[in-house]
C-alpha cells in the first residue's frame, strides 16, 4: 500500500503544480510587442501613446552602408540555397576612358591623352548559388565594364572592384538582389548599382544605377505586397516593367517614398544643362504618380535633407497610418495617408498651433532633426488628427 500511497501524492502535488502554473498563465499578461501593447491598450491611458510607432510600412534592403548585413542562406521555394560572392581585380586586363567633352576644349599643343584620360583595371564578381547537397544550382559571373551603361565609362574605369552586398531574395521577382558599389580609390564620389539575377538560372534580369552619394541617396525598398521595388532612379514591378523617375528636364531627384503598394512619392531638386550650370525648377516640385509613372498630384514641398547625398525628410506614423514631411526650407508639415494619398494636406508650421505640456492622452510624439541643426517635434491627436508643434533653430 505504502508506493501507491506515495504515487498517489506525487501525483496529486503534481496536479496542483499544473494548476497553479495554468492559474499564473492565465493571469500573466500577453507577451506583446510595444506596437502590438500600444495599438491594444485604451485610448485613455496617457503613457499608452507617448510615443509614435515609426515603422515603415515596407521593407528596406540591406544596402552597401549597413552594418546588418542579409543572411547568404536563402529559402526558395521551400529548399534552402546558400549563396557566394566573389569579386576579382584583374590587373592583366587594364581600362581606360579619355572625356571626349574635355579633350576638345584643349588647346594647340596640349597632352589631352594625359590630361583627361581616366586608367584602372576591370574586374569580375561571381555569384555562385549552391543547393542543400552542396552542388551548384548556377555560377554568374560579370565584369566591372558591364556596367558601363548605367554607371557611366569614366566610374567603371575608375571605381574598384568591391565585393557585392547581397540585399535579400524576392519571391515576386523570383530574382536574387544585389548592390554592387562603384567607388574611386579612397573616395566617397560614387554609388550603388541595383543588381537583380533569376533565382532559378542567375542570368541578368536588371541592373541599372540605384542611388548616387552626390545625388539622391534613397534606399531600395519593396513594398508591402512584395510586387513593387522602389529606388532613388526608377520604380521597378514584378511584371517586368521599369519606369525612371530621374528623367525629368531640368531636375534631378532629391528624394524618394514608397506611399503605398500603388503610389510613389518624388521630390525634386535643381538639375543642371549640358554645360553644367544649374536649372532651377518651375512650379511644383514634388509628384504623387502611380507605378507606372502617371502623375496623381503636384504640390511645393522640399521634404528633403542632405548629408551623404540627399533622402526624403519623412516620418510614417502607425497609428494614423499617414507619412508625415517636414519641410525646413519653407516651414511646412506634409501630410500624405497611405490610404488616401490624394490630396495631400500642406500644413503651414504658423498654423499648426504651438505645443505646451503636458502631452495630452491621445497624442504621440514624432521629431525630426536637420543638417542645420534645426529640431522640430510634431504631437499628433491619432483620434482627431490635430498637431501641435515644437520647432527649435539655432542661433548664429
Amino acid at each position: 500500500m505504502r508506493p501507491y500511497f506515495l504515487l498517489f501524492a506525487l501525483c496529486f502535488l503534481a496536479g496542483c503544480e499544473q494548476k497553479k502554473a495554468a492559474l499564473q498563465q492565465e493571469d500573466a499578461p500577453p507577451q506583446n510587442t510595444l506596437a502590438e501593447a500600444a495599438a491594444a491598450a485604451p485610448i485613455a491611458q496617457p503613457r499608452s501613446l507617448a510615443f509614435a510607432d515609426t515603422a515603415a510600412p515596407y521593407t528596406t534592403l540591406p544596402s552597401f552602408y549597413d552594418s546588418v548585413k542579409a543572411s547568404p542562406q536563402v529559402r526558395i521555394n521551400g529548399t534552402l540555397y546558400r549563396l557566394q560572392t566573389t569579386a576579382r581585380t584583374d590587373s592583366t586586363r587594364p581600362l581606360r576612358y579619355t572625356d571626349p567633352t574635355m579633350a576638345s576644349q584643349d588647346g594647340p599643343g596640349t597632352d589631352s591623352t594625359q590630361s583627361n584620360t581616366i586608367t584602372g583595371f576591370e574586374g569580375t564578381y561571381t555569384f555562385r548559388l549552391l543547393r542543400p547537397d552542396g552542388k551548384t544550382q548556377f555560377v554568374k559571373k560579370l565584369r566591372k565594364s558591364d556596367f558601363a551603361a548605367e554607371v557611366g565609362k569614366d566610374m567603371v574605369v575608375d571605381a574598384t572592384t568591391m565585393l557585392p552586398v547581397f540585399s535579400g531574395y524576392l519571391p515576386a521577382f523570383n530574382a536574387l538582389a544585389f548592390e554592387l558599389g562603384f567607388y574611386p580609390e579612397g573616395s566617397d564620389a560614387g554609388g550603388e548599382a541595383l543588381l537583380l539575377l533569376n533565382a532559378t538560372t542567375g542570368q541578368v534580369i536588371h541592373k541599372q544605377m540605384a542611388r548616387w552619394n552626390s545625388g539622391c541617396n534613397s534606399a531600395a525598398v519593396l513594398s508591402p505586397n512584395g510586387r513593387t521595388l522602389l529606388t532613388s532612379t526608377e520604380i521597378l514591378q514584378a511584371n517586368g516593367r521599369a519606369t525612371p523617375i530621374d528623367n525629368k528636364s531640368g531636375r534631378s531627384v532629391g528624394g524618394t517614398l514608397l506611399v503605398n503598394d500603388q503610389t510613389v512619392l518624388v521630390a525634386y531638386a535643381p538639375g543642371y544643362d549640358n554645360r553644367g550650370n544649374q536649372v532651377e525648377i518651375k512650379g511644383p516640385n514634388a509628384e504623387l504618380m502611380d507605378l507606372n509613372g502617371r502623375k496623381l498630384a503636384s504640390f511645393a514641398l522640399e521634404s528633403i535633407n542632405g548629408g551623404l547625398g540627399t533622402q526624403m525628410f519623412s516620418k510614417y506614423v502607425r497609428q494614423t497610418r499617414s507619412h508625415y514631411l517636414f519641410d525646413e526650407a519653407n516651414n511646412k508639415l506634409g501630410i500624405i495617408s497611405a490610404d488616401n494619398p490624394v490630396p495631400a494636406r500642406l500644413l503651414k508650421l504658423s498654423e499648426i498651433p504651438v505645443y505646451r505640456a503636458p502631452q495630452h492622452p491621445t497624442e504621440v510624439r514624432i521629431h525630426f532633426e536637420t543638417e542645420s541643426g534645426t529640431r522640430a517635434a510634431f504631437y499628433i491627436d491619432t483620434v482627431s488628427s490635430n498637431l501641435r508643434c515644437r520647432v527649435i533653430k539655432p542661433v548664429y
